[in-house]
């Protein structure tokens, strides 16, 4: 699973060796600067997904990598649509995370605070 945290003023994704080869992407950092909100949506996996580039998709068991849909370029990094959190971006390579967490609340929380401090 990748793991998705805080690295000073960043917010770092980075892939286990398993989601690197699915996603063909091993770290993303997006500075806090850009986050615009960050929820957690347990629907958020029954969106279409667009296509693919690179990455993989098999239904209901795996979405991993950047996908293309309506404009909006997501990255995704989930099994089975679990525990997804979802970081909305702007001035950023992606306009999207969706990232899978053991305990999703707590990374939120984490983060929202952290978007406080900066205000």
């Amino acid at each position: 699973m990748a793991q998705l945290h805080l690295e000073g003023d960043h917010i770092v994704v980075r892939m286990g060796v398993f989601d690197t080869m699915l996603s063909v992407r091993s770290t993303i950092r997006v500075p806090l600067t850009s986050v615009v909100r960050v929820f957690v949506d347990p629907f958020v996996a029954d969106e279409p997904r667009g296509f693919k580039a690179p990455g993989t998709h098999w239904p209901r068991l795996v979405t991993k990598g950047t996908f293309h849909a309506e404009g909006v370029k997501t990255f995704w990094n989930v099994w089975r649509g679990e525990n997804p959190v979802v970081v909305e971006l702007r001035d950023a390579k992606f306009d999207r995370l969706v990232i899978q967490q053991d305990n999703p609340e707590a990374i939120v929380e984490e983060i929202t605070r952290a978007l406080e401090a900066l205000s």
